[in-house]
């Protein structure tokens, strides 16, 4: 580890403490030992480290305790104060400072985390509500009351009760904010009690889903909808109508809504892309809009908005347990959107067309730089397919009706 003169000129210095792109170097003094400088992307934080003799094991351990960022303390700050806490730490004597609750981690870490909307909203839905009871918890107390067995009982719950996916997403979540407050609180917590899941090998294998309505199954999930409340209901037959991700579906803005032109624009928001793409409404997307609209009180952000004091979010959730609770199909959200694409490869359609219509990129030469297809170009597409998901929900399988454009008029 590098050693440096921690001083105001050498900590500024580029050349002496050069960018952290990726982890965190850690500093010390030249002058008092144990004084460190610890520096990230986005941080630079004074630490104190002893080795000390465990009593019973005849063993010298590290300890490190944070002292505080710079610019909280200045440097000479930080060198008067680090022998006295390197002296309490030898002593066993224990700090001041009251310990955190893993909710204020949480809270901390999305405030300090740049997390993309969809992220953040990922750690919302699944931390407040698999791991309530936890979030009371001191630091200190965390390797304690988050034994092995307890941790590997509450993973196979979530797993039975929710799926596999729930269970690995949610013990991610924890495990990265609990990672977070070892590095800021490391004098309160060694540990991370989640890790236990990669001794015992317990984390999922998730193999690709294939989910997909089979056209028998669309008038079942149709039926199955009516014991949804008006809102869910339409969010779920949004999502179906166009193939939009989930998250594109519930996260869905007024403003980004223009029932005069006939468009909507989706916003896909992960950590690895922010990205947007405009698609049209076909009759029966804009029918589902129109009634939303009808149906929205003033200032209302969300064409689907949340539903019951529970929800964390201005926007209701829908979720794949949900889905398969109701209809009794083996079915998430994303399968919606695999049978809205699926049936527009039955109806011979383009990939290409498909692929705009629900967001996909074409990585193509031609893709890229030629073409200039406009939501309108792409309009009888959507129509279409939807005609065809709407056929299948209200009649089913069987003798396809076939009107001729002299016969609708046109």
């Amino acid at each position: 580890m590098p050693r440096l003169l921690l001083t105001k000129r050498n900590i500024d210095s580029k050349k002496h403490v050069p960018p952290v792109e990726k982890g965190q170097v850690d500093y010390f003094d030249t002058e008092v030992k144990g004084l460190m400088l610890r520096v990230g992307k986005n941080s630079k934080v004074f630490y104190v480290q002893v080795d000390v003799k465990d009593p019973v094991t005849g063993k010298f351990k590290t300890v490190k305790e944070k002292l505080g960022a710079y610019g909280e303390y200045t440097p000479e700050e930080a060198r008067a104060k680090a022998p006295e806490i390197a002296r309490r730490i030898r002593e066993g004597r224990p700090a001041d400072e009251t310990p955190p609750t893993l909710k204020m981690m949480y809270d901390r870490y999305l405030a300090d985390k740049r997390l993309s909307t969809g992220t953040e909203t990922l750690y919302k839905s699944y931390v407040p509500r698999f791991f309530e009871g936890w979030l009371d918890l001191p630091l200190n107390l965390l390797e304690q009351a988050l034994a092995p067995e307890i941790i590997i009982d509450r993973f196979q719950n979530i797993r039975e009760v929710n799926g596999p996916g729930a269970a690995n997403n949610s013990f991610k979540c924890l495990q990265a904010i609990i990672n977070y407050a070892e590095i800021l609180y490391p004098q309160f917590i060694t540990r991370n009690p989640v890790k236990v899941l990669s001794r015992a090998e317990m984390w999922e294998k998730i193999e690709g889903r294939d989910d997909c309505l089979e056209p028998k199954q669309f008038k079942i999930f149709a039926e199955a909808l009516l014991t949804c409340t008006p809102v869910h209901r339409d969010c779920y037959t949004f999502a179906l109508y166009h193939g939009i991700r989930p998250s594109e579906a519930y996260t869905l803005a007024w403003n980004e809504v223009d029932l005069e032109s006939g468009v909507v624009t989706f916003r896909h928001d992960t950590e690895r892309s922010k990205r947007s793409y405009t698609a049209p409404l076909s009759r029966q997307s804009r029918a589902i809009l129109e009634r939303r609209k009808a149906a929205a009180i003033e200032g209302q952000e969300y064409v689907f908005p949340k539903q019951g004091p529970r929800n964390k979010h201005d926007h209701l959730i829908i979720r794949a347990d949900d889905l398969r609770r109701r209809t009794g199909l083996n079915l998430t959200v994303h399968g919606l959107r695999r049978s809205f694409i699926t049936t527009g490869e039955r109806l011979r359609f383009r990939r290409e067309d498909i692929n705009r219509l629900t967001g996909h990129v074409d990585s193509s030469v031609t893709g890229k730089h030629y073409s200039k297809l406009t939501p309108d170009d792409l309009r009888p597409v959507l129509q279409a397919i939807c005609n065809e998901i709407e056929r299948l929900m209200v009649e089913g399988v069987g003798a396809k009706i076939v009107q001729l454009p002299t016969a609708q008029g046109e």
